[in-house]
């Protein structure tokens, strides 16, 4: 029996030290659905073993016969590390994900094969390939065809210790061209759904507790919203509670804001990205208007649903004062969660070869490439003013007294309208804020916020 060893990657400061001791916070801490969907893929005459460096590091004294890493760009460079590490010892390693199909030259200097976009089909192929020991280099998926996905499997994350592994998804892709997002280009600028009957069978099929939580993995569970009406109408009898991400727009429409509601919705992500509607132009991002930003979250706030609103700061037409503007957009909307992110030109976007050309690129060291780290030269700020401006906004939405804030007002919604819906939103508010202030405190220690940040 041939034995295949996936590994799943993370940044620096959370790779944990020692077998079976995870880093960072328990409440930030996802499996790879990338993963399960390969294994799903990959025949019983095979012994799979996953290593997820957050909980264990690499031990590499195993022995496979192939070695599998999902990359992206922010890993890449441990992903080669790994990947040179046992071609030495003479295993086969693949590459996939992100980072391989938008960077192949590189990412095949350090591995034996790269697949490039979906793993239905190619994997089978490789494997079949690999056995008769004629392993290509590239193997490239077609994207324009059906989503035809098999139930993940989930078990592969046995004694792991996250706290959930219910990850489903119902679509791939994106119809957005925003410059600076590496999804578009991976999945061909196409958004393809899957049959909903599929989706409610993997739903039925998942294994953490509690079975009756799924978090949709999409991109944007509303691109295609004549699907995702049919979608929440078919997930209505199920009576799950769910959490996605989506773009600001879903606040167009109110019937599908009131379906979301009705199938479970419990949190959604949304990409804000910028209060400033030049920049959103610059990037191409024409879906975001920002007239309708407190439009949209007083909508999603009316049926229930709770926010993480996702910032990103550097663009060229931001200045110190978008720092203020945006905390008091947080402020007087009462946001419940809020991630800011640097600008990060992803290798094989356009925003990448724009600052390429420009010469505005600070460094080409990839792990910097994980949006907690300016690696671009800004137009209208230096480096240390958006240093300073992440570091005041991340400690000032993350404060005691916000936060004391955010938890009591969802505590008392929960009082007002008891279930368990609006009580995993409480206790989600309060978790996920918790969590904030010490991934702070964990990134004070290698300089991504300031070392006093420790005692926030």
């Amino acid at each position: 029996m041939k034995k295949i060893l996936f590994i799943s990657l993370i940044n620096d400061y959370l790779t944990a030290e020692k077998p079976n001791s995870p880093k960072g916070t328990i409440f930030l801490r996802f499996p790879s659905l990338a993963l399960a969907n390969i294994a799903a893929l990959t025949p019983k005459n095979y012994k799979i073993k996953v290593i997820d460096e957050q909980i264990s590091p690499v031990d590499f004294n195993l022995n496979p016969d192939l070695v599998a890493i999902t990359v992206n760009t922010s890993v890449s460079k441990r992903a080669y590390e790994i990947g040179d590490i046992f071609k030495k010892k003479g295993v086969k390693v693949v590459f996939g994900g992100f980072h391989p199909a938008l960077m192949p030259k590189e990412s095949l200097k350090h591995s034996d094969a790269i697949i490039i976009g979906d793993a239905e089909g190619s994997w089978q192929e490789l494997l079949n390939d690999f056995e008769k020991g004629r392993l290509k280099s590239k193997y490239i998926s077609d994207q324009d065809i059906s989503l035809d996905i098999k139930t993940p499997k989930w078990e592969i994350f046995k004694g792991f210790g996250y706290i959930n592994t219910n990850f489903v998804e119902t679509s791939r892709g994106c119809t957005h061209n925003c410059k600076f997002c590496s999804t578009s280009p991976f999945y061909n600028h196409k958004h393809r759904t899957r049959p909903i009957k599929d989706v409610i069978r993997d739903i039925k099929k998942v294994k953490s507790f509690p079975k009756k939580f799924i978090f949709f993995v999409d991109d944007n569970i509303i691109c295609d919203k004549k699907y995702a009406k049919k979608l929440f109408k078919a997930l209505i009898p199920l009576k799950i509670i769910w959490i996605s991400q989506a773009t600001t727009d879903i606040g167009e429409d109110e019937e599908l804001v009131k379906l979301a509601s009705l199938s479970g919705c419990g949190g959604l992500f949304l990409g804000f990205d910028s209060i400033s509607r030049s920049n959103l132009i610059d990037m191409s991002k024409n879906h975001n208007k920002i007239d309708n930003y407190k439009k949209t979250v007083k909508l999603l706030h009316k049926y229930g649903i709770v926010i993480e609103a996702g910032f990103i700061f550097g663009f060229d037409n931001d200045k110190k004062e978008n720092f203020k503007e945006t905390l008091k957009f947080l402020t007087e909307t009462e946001i419940e969660s809020f991630l800011a992110m640097y600008l990060t030109p992803i290798p094989g976007t356009k925003i990448y070869d724009d600052y390429k050309k420009e010469k505005r690129l600070l460094t080409y060291d990839y792990s910097k490439y994980d949006f907690r780290h300016n690696v671009i030269k800004p137009k209208n700020m230096t480096p240390e003013e958006i240093y300073n401006g992440i570091n005041w906004i991340s400690s000032e939405f993350n404060s005691k007294k916000r936060m004391a804030k955010r938890t009591i007002k969802r505590f008392f919604y929960f009082i007002k309208n008891p279930s368990i819906k609006s009580l995993l939103q409480f206790i989600g508010t309060l978790a996920i804020n918790l969590a904030f202030r010490n991934r702070i405190k964990n990134l004070s220690k290698d300089g991504t916020f300031p070392r006093d940040f420790r005692n926030i």
